[in-house]
């Protein structure tokens, strides 16, 4: 941060937009000249002393998500000290391959496109959780995550580039006090926490599933929620759950779910391991496939055993227990089936799993002699 006079300020930056006219802090679109003397556009935000500092954090971090933020300024008034302004010089996004629009929101851009595919939306997603990674790392939580602050840097309407802008809401974490005295963000994107108890990493991750659920249905959160894909729908479910504690720890974690689903590994890729159950299938006819192929392999394994002597308490893996095993605990599917509250209960849906599981292990001993007694 440095301080500049009144004069040199309007000398070093043009001012040819005001982006907020209806505000009182203002925020500029204005012209300054490189060292090399080829002007170029930057965003100038007014600022309180206390967010200048969150900016000041972010002087110097690269990101290919996150706005570069270049400079700090203080700008002395004429009149008084405890009038100076602070002011953040930031850059200013270019939508690059956009043939109609110099920059692009992601909201202009879902109004442009439409609700997007689920592999855009997932590739956005990714983004957003890979920009705010160095963002949290610094101690900071963004608390005003939304379409409208994010930028596309690189036009495509499959898969476009973005990077996050406005970091004026933002505030360095205290792990002693975590209560908000201002209450920042915004309606439908805002974690519920922010209004009592106070912003953590995880109120961004609910903003960031709101965003999701934004971009798949083009309705804002609270009108429609999305109901294709079930995988992704426990993401989002997970993601904007009421309780912070549910939610996913970190964006590293979410974005590991958002690149599984995206398919951004080779081994995501791969079709034979997309299908096996508890790793991730998507569709009905994928587990049906899969689960048939699993029992196929078991079956032999069970007469390849049996031909050599040597099956013994290896019985339990017989035929008729495998599409219970195998189909039955694909958690994804498996997910779909019960309510969201009981999704949401942690220690009831696991104890329903563990039931299940132990009725599946045991079940043989019950079912062989039934069996053995027909035939």
């Amino acid at each position: 941060m440095h301080m500049i006079t009144e004069e040199e300020f309007s000398k070093e930056y043009l001012i040819y937009k005001d982006l907020t006219p209806e505000k009182d802090d203002k925020t500029y679109i204005a012209m300054k000249e490189s060292s090399e003397g080829i002007p170029y556009a930057v965003i100038l935000k007014e600022l309180s002393e206390k967010r200048a500092s969150v900016y000041q954090e972010l002087c110097g971090l690269w990101n290919p998500y996150v706005a570069n933020t270049y400079d700090i300024i203080e700008v002395i008034s004429d009149i008084d000290t405890q009038s100076n302004r602070y002011i953040a010089v930031t850059e200013y996004v270019l939508a690059a391959g956009c043939d109609d629009a110099e920059s692009l929101s992601l909201a202009q851009f879902v109004q442009k496109n439409g609700s997007l595919q689920e592999g855009t939306a997932l590739y956005i997603a990714i983004q957003i959780c890979e920009g705010l990674k160095d963002f949290h790392k610094k101690g900071l939580v963004h608390r005003d995550i939304k379409p409208d602050n994010i930028m596309i840097s690189e036009y495509d309407a499959h898969l476009p580039n973005i990077k996050i802008v406005d970091f004026g809401g933002g505030k360095q974490i205290n792990p002693i006090h975590l209560s908000d005295t201002t209450v920042v963000g915004t309606l439908g994107y805002q974690a519920p926490e922010s209004i009592s108890s106070g912003t953590t990493n995880r109120s961004d991750i609910y903003s960031i599933g709101c965003l999701l659920n934004f971009l798949l249905t083009g309705q804002e959160p609270g009108i429609t929620r999305y109901q294709g894909n079930h995988y992704i729908v426990s993401i989002i479910e997970k993601a904007i759950s009421t309780d912070p504690y549910i939610r996913y720890a970190s964006v590293t974690a979410m974005k590991k779910q958002l690149e599984h689903e995206f398919g951004t590994r080779w081994i995501d890729r791969i079709p034979l391991l997309r299908t096996i159950p508890g790793f991730r299938t998507h569709t009905l006819w994928k587990e049906i496939i899969a689960g048939l192929s699993y029992s196929s392999m078991i079956l032999i394994f069970h007469i390849t055993l049996d031909m050599f002597g040597v099956l013994g308490v290896f019985d339990i893996f017989s035929f008729y227990i495998v599409i219970p095993l195998i189909i039955g605990f694909n958690w994804g599917n498996l997910l779909r089936f019960f309510p969201e509250s009981l999704r949401n209960n942690r220690s009831m849906f696991f104890l329903v799993r563990t039931l299940i599981i132990v009725t599946a292990i045991f079940a043989p001993m019950f079912v062989d002699p039934i069996l053995g007694g027909v035939s």
